[in-house]
């Protein structure tokens, strides 16, 4: 039984339309499920369903300094009210990942180790590739710490503000914050399934310098493959 709501969410926000090799990407989504609704949110779209949905949170959620950060924010508010899939555009399905899904309510990918932000950390949250039934309470824990009075922004570098505020690196610390009891109820979805390569690997790949018994020793087991391609820097 799938218990979260068969709705695939993409955002694209900015002046820049949607390039092909995104809407090529985005094809394998639709085409791999067929029976889920598919919902693209712009920017417009994105500050009406804050603005009315979370007014509480809205002048600090426009005050981000970076675009980013309220791209990755506003997927959890998404996922808080609506619940689906989050999918970030740079990501490719390769089989509906449904069976690994059943009966699950709240789900996220993992990326491979070699993306971790410390040495002892054991894995990386990764929210290019995330799942929910609508009102869960992880989903409302993450918004409460990204408009945190402590979550203060204080003119760190880019990716550093956007990794800690709203990103992976949030992600993680507050994964790690919970007890064994709360994240036992979060599925975490091996990378070995949905994020085969790392950023290195990715680049290889997509330059063709990759032969085919490692790609398929990659992808034998893949559901997706996340390219992190990286356009917000």
């Amino acid at each position: 039984m799938i218990k979260i709501p068969k709705i695939i969410h993409q955002i694209w926000g900015g002046e820049k339309e949607l390039p092909e090799h995104f809407q090529i990407l985005s094809e394998t989504w639709k085409n791999d499920y067929p029976n889920w609704k598919y919902e693209f949110w712009d920017d417009k779209r994105i500050n009406d369903f804050v603005l009315n949905n979370y007014p509480e949170y809205y002048k600090q959620f426009i005050e981000f300094p970076y675009d980013m950060q309220r791209w990755d924010a506003v997927r959890y508010f998404i996922l808080d009210k609506i619940g689906g899939m989050h999918v970030d555009f740079d990501y490719e399905s390769i089989l509906s990942i449904e069976p690994l899904i059943k009966n699950k309510e709240c789900c996220f990918a993992l990326d491979p180790i070699s993306h971790r932000s410390r040495e002892e950390q054991e894995f990386m949250l990764n929210g290019a590739l995330m799942l929910s039934t609508p009102d869960h309470w992880f989903m409302k824990k993450i918004i409460q710490t990204i408009f945190s009075k402590k979550n203060k922004h204080n003119n760190k570098p880019k990716d550093i503000e956007i990794f800690t505020s709203a990103g992976p690196w949030m992600l993680i610390d507050l994964y790690n914050s919970l007890s064994q009891k709360e994240k036992e109820e979060i599925f975490l979805i091996s990378d070995k399934l949905v994020s085969p390569f790392d950023c290195r690997e990715s680049q290889k790949y997509l330059r063709g310098e990759m032969n085919n018994k490692e790609l398929q020793s990659k992808i034998k087991n893949a559901y997706a493959v996340h390219y992190f391609f990286g356009d917000w820097r």
